[in-house]
């Protein structure tokens, strides 16, 4: 590509960038603003362990909104709404609340994630914590930023001084919970300390900004982890499945371990006894 060419490149990455961050934005401020009355629940599949406030779904308008209006020929994919606009190359991946449980229970842990995908290509990411007010941003190439600073993955190089984190399905009922929780007790075992935070795409930021030193999580949904996977391969991480194999969106399985890189042999062993 001809020098101009990356110029304009760069160009049209800054514009969705500030759009993205805008709409992440605005919809934190919202939710933060409804902490403590996110309106009527419901809950999707059987029981009381899926569930969607108002404010989830008054939180994705606001970043549809802001999205549709700026990238008309775009299309979009969100966790309330599903696939939304005409074919294009280009799909914006939304969860307008992500750690609805801890919302709906008043805990201050939650966030927006924004991912724009380019056919199998994650190439953006934006991830807002409206409570923390941190902004983690990245565009494919670009590296990886928390409030506007160069983050990077921590030096951790041994398990045993690692602090680990992991999700959970939904489904209690399904072979992959029992394996995550097999999961969980190998790497709290293993590991410094494990965590289960209840945000998959903020647990991915705290591993792009060294906080956590591996993250690994079956059974989500793209939505959860887009934007994050992007933010921790820009500040110097990998991101695999459980197998060691790179993650490609739409060809790996439904599981994820992001880590510093040093110790992705390491939870891969780990963990290598629980699939």
């Amino acid at each position: 590509m001809t020098e101009q060419g990356n110029g304009k490149g760069r160009a049209q990455a800054e514009e969705w960038l500030d759009v993205a961050r805008k709409a992440a934005r605005e919809a934190g401020e919202f939710l933060r603003g409804s902490l403590d009355s996110p309106g009527e629940v419901s809950y999707k599949g059987e029981g009381h362990r899926n569930p969607a406030s108002r404010a989830d779904r008054e939180a994705e308008s606001i970043v549809l909104g802001i999205l549709g209006r700026s990238f008309p020929d775009h299309s979009f994919l969100s966790e309330e709404t599903g696939r939304a606009g005409g074919p294009s190359d280009h799909t914006w991946v939304i969860d307008p609340l992500d750690g609805t449980v801890n919302f709906i229970h008043g805990v201050r842990y939650f966030a927006v994630s924004i991912a724009l995908l380019r056919g199998h290509d994650i190439v953006l990411g934006v991830v807002y914590n409206p409570v923390a007010d941190e902004m983690f941003t990245g565009t494919q190439g670009s590296g990886a930023y928390l409030n506007g600073e160069r983050i990077r993955v921590s030096n951790t190089a041994r398990l045993d001084e690692g602090l680990l984190a992991a999700g959970f399905p939904y489904d209690r009922r399904s072979p992959a919970f029992d394996r995550s929780a097999r999961r969980f007790a190998r790497l709290a075992r293993e590991g410094q300390a494990a965590r289960r935070d209840g945000s998959t795409a903020l647990a991915l930021c705290n591993v792009a900004c060294g906080r956590y030193d591996g993250f690994c999580v079956e059974q989500n949904e793209l939505w959860d982890y887009a934007a994050g996977i992007l933010l921790v391969s820009e500040a110097g991480g990998r991101v695999s499945d459980f197998d060691g194999q790179p993650y490609r969106v739409g060809i790996s399985r439904k599981e994820t371990l992001a880590s510093n890189g040093r110790l992705h042999q390491a939870i891969l062993d780990c963990i290598a006894t629980t699939r």
